[in-house]
């Protein structure tokens, strides 16, 4: 089958769709990846062959996170999706995450089955906001072949007549690019988050404010998102905090866990998307790493923590709390070697290569 992925981000690539994109291909498949590069100076090529996978950057300069503002950018993207699908032939169109789910659907081309490959849960908010939401959501599951959920079908917010069209397909780590090692030796103790950054300073700044002045701990950021240039800026107020931006996930994951003592998951507690049975890609490339966290109070992963002994919980924004962890750590460093010993018996629960093959009951 010829497979077309429209990907509403740049790739370069992003892990999740690239994983998907591997297996299909190792399946038999053709797979194309429309992607919207939004960085006009990437120096991304505009057409490529990754590892099998033929992709196709539009260029369309626009800021990621900005809302509506980027609109007439997004429009651009969908007019680019029209003409290549008008143009070519495409078995199925594999639509990830609601904006390009919408990309299709404003494109006008019904002749293609469509997989809605739902990264996220969309429904939440206010009454208004939650109802419109819900409608679009469950006519974009009805219409599709399948759709796939990051969370078990029966926690996904929508009737339960469409849970029939709805495959469960976590996030996990693909061993492949990342698995365990152990760490890197070091004198300091090392706390890092490798990963998008995106409405996190909050708790950042709670964790620089809390290592403030620690000369033995050593805070690495690494990934790019709207909020690197809030925290390029406040490294400057921090000695001890370096952030590095945009790196390589399938290339440089294990070399970035090897180097991480401890890993800082700060959310907001109030955002459905981390609440329930969702779980973050960080709380699994932990786990595989054997990485303890410090996880956000208040969210299912931080039960599992608590209860399986996979670090320590905290408010994310209270930076008394995060400190007395911290130090508790260096007086304690066994306390790090026995969260890992409990994360690694857990490890083989968190396979990609077993939770992927639900792809065949989709394409088949």
């Amino acid at each position: 089958m010829n497979i077309v992925m429209l990907l509403t981000n740049g790739f370069n690539p992003d892990v999740r769709v690239y994983k998907e994109a591997v297996y299909l291909l190792g399946q038999g498949h053709q797979v194309t990846i429309l992607c919207w590069d939004r960085e006009a100076g990437s120096g991304l090529p505009r057409k490529e062959k990754k590892d099998g996978i033929r992709v196709l950057r539009f260029c369309i300069p626009s800021v990621a996170g900005t809302g509506y503002h980027q609109i007439g950018a997004y429009l651009k993207y969908v007019r680019a999706c029209r003409g290549y699908l008008a143009r070519h032939q495409a078995d199925f169109v594999h639509c990830h995450d609601l904006d390009a789910m919408m990309a299709y659907k404003l494109s006008g081309i019904k002749r293609i089955p469509y997989v809605f490959d739902m990264h996220e849960d969309y429904i939440y908010g206010g009454r208004i906001r939650k109802a419109v939401s819900k409608k679009i959501v469950e006519q974009c599951i009805k219409g599709s072949r399948k759709s796939i959920a990051v969370i078990p079908v029966d926690s996904v917010n929508v009737s339960g007549s469409l849970r029939h069209k709805i495959v469960t397909l976590r996030n996990y780590p693909d061993s492949s690019y990342l698995s365990y090692h152990e760490k890197t030796p070091s004198s300091i103790l090392r706390i890092g988050y490798h990963g998008c950054v995106r409405s996190q300073v909050p708790y950042f700044q709670t964790l620089f404010q809390a290592c403030k002045d620690m000369e033995n701990v050593r805070i690495d950021i690494n990934g790019e998102g709207i909020d690197l240039p809030q925290l390029k800026e406040l490294e400057k107020d921090y000695p001890n905090v370096h952030v590095h931006g945009e790196y390589d996930g399938l290339r440089e994951s294990n070399r970035l866990y090897q180097n991480t003592d401890l890993l800082f998951c700060g959310y907001n507690a109030q955002n459905p998307n981390y609440q329930g049975e969702t779980e973050v890609v960080k709380f699994y490339e932990a786990i595989i790493t054997g990485t303890p966290m410090i996880m956000t109070e208040g969210l299912g992963m931080a039960e599992k923590v608590r209860k399986f002994g996979l670090g320590f919980v905290a408010n994310p924004q209270d930076v008394k709390a995060v400190k007395e962890i911290v130090l508790k750590v260096l007086a304690h460093p066994e306390l790090l070697e026995e969260c890992r010993k409990n994360m690694l018996k857990k490890a083989e629960e968190y396979k990609w290569e077993q939770a992927v093959k639900v792809l065949d009951r989709i394409y088949r």
